[in-house]
């Protein structure tokens, strides 16, 4: 039989894995805490419409590059951030934020390319990196920045690039970490990339679940980061509709249309149900974005004010990092706790240096779920870890 490509994918592998012993743990509603998700209610459901509402048919196919309502909406609404109006057509419609990441590196690489990832990561972003035919460079910062002052940030990133580095790539509000990147940061990041010419591909996955006072940074907006990069966002959990697989990448001036030229070979155009299905959660009013966000805040106050295991500072996203090092195997707790019916997502996930962390979401059930499955955990804490 031919042989396969590799494409290792510890993520869902051990996904599968803690899914697996939640359904073997014996309780019936187990807490699924290694899920990055809210439980909000959906912005928008779906239903018919009329052509001349969205400039699209319901049975027609969509555009490549997207419906252009929906385009000239993303536009609009990252153009307030951005401190300038944002063209439609610098706009990508697609099938969520990992296919805008997948469209960006796959525009900007060539074989051998070297990305620079900014560590603990997404879990996909190494993956989406070597399918590009690049090669993902993992750079620790997170958990340095979050740790206080003397951490040589631009220093860090730089001893990283080589010849072969094309691009950064980094998420704020990080996920798993919760650390928020601010404007100094930002700046820093800017003046590297034009130092050494290199793309910024910024995934905003979060960027309406800043709990700061100054809210969402966007990198786009530091001098003129805009002409290199790409802003990839998505509505899964913007407006709290995943199954929906809608997202957008605003790309740098005049790159839209090559970029655009990788659709076909990556999907095709969105379904044109699921881009009005966006169309009309954009419609949701700016105060009900705020509670939501505020409620994502109290969860995360919640888990910090009762955690008794060593976690990250959260500012933003749906995430804290559990520091399990002082335990022992971050992998084992991790099957402890599903064992006693609570999912946590394993350390590894986030980057080859993380195996003794676990990664916790504090939106993903409701609060008193949350608060009895954090019980469990630090039950599981203070006993420390045994001998298998």
């Amino acid at each position: 039989m031919p042989s396969l490509g590799e494409l290792s994918s510890p993520y869902s592998e051990f996904d599968d894995r803690v899914d697996a012993l939640l359904r073997g743990s014996g309780y019936a509603e187990p807490v699924r805490l290694h899920r990055g998700r809210t439980v909000f209610e959906p912005c928008a459901r779906p239903r018919g419409w009329e052509e001349a509402e969205f400039g699209v048919g319901a049975h027609e196919e969509a555009p490549v590059a997207g419906v252009p309502a929906l385009r000239a909406a993303f536009a609009e609404r990252v153009s307030g951030r951005r401190g300038g109006a944002v063209p439609p057509e610098q706009v990508l419609v697609t099938g969520g934020a990992t296919h805008a990441l997948s469209l960006a590196l796959r525009a900007v690489l060539q074989a051998g390319d070297e990305v620079l990832v900014l560590s603990p990561q997404w879990p996909h972003a190494t993956g989406l990196v070597r399918a590009a035919g690049g090669v993902a460079r993992e750079v620790p910062v997170f958990l340095e920045l979050g740790g206080g002052f003397g951490f040589d940030f631009a220093g860090a990133v730089e001893a990283a690039v080589t010849s072969r580095t094309r691009a950064v790539y980094f998420n704020s509000p990080n996920n798993p970490t919760g650390y928020r990147m601010d404007r100094r940061r930002l700046a820093a990041l800017v003046e590297l990339a034009e130092r050494h010419d290199l793309w910024l591909i910024a995934d905003n996955t979060y960027d309406e679940y800043d709990f700061t006072r100054e809210g969402f940074a966007d990198i786009a907006a530091v001098g003129a980061a805009a002409e290199r990069t790409f802003s990839a966002h998505g509505c899964g959990t913007t407006y709290a509709m995943p199954g929906n697989r809608v997202g957008y990448l605003v790309c740098p001036p005049g790159l839209a249309a090559p970029v655009a030229a990788w659709a076909p070979y990556t999907g095709g155009p969105v379904p044109t149900a699921a881009q009005f299905a966006a169309y009309e959660a954009l419609r949701t009013p700016r105060e009900e974005l705020n509670r939501r966000r505020d409620r994502a805040a109290a969860a995360w106050w919640l888990a910090d004010s009762t955690l008794e295991v060593p976690h990250t500072d959260a500012s933003g996203g749906l995430y804290t990092f559990l520091d399990l090092r002082a335990w022992g195997d971050g992998e084992r707790f991790v099957r402890r706790c599903a064992e006693l019916g609570v999912g946590l997502a394993p350390g590894r996930n986030f980057g080859a240096r993380y195996g003794g962390w676990a990664r916790l979401c504090f939106t993903a059930a409701p609060p008193r779920r949350v608060a009895e499955a954090i019980e469990r955990i630090n039950k599981i804490y203070g006993e420390g870890a045994d001998e298998d």
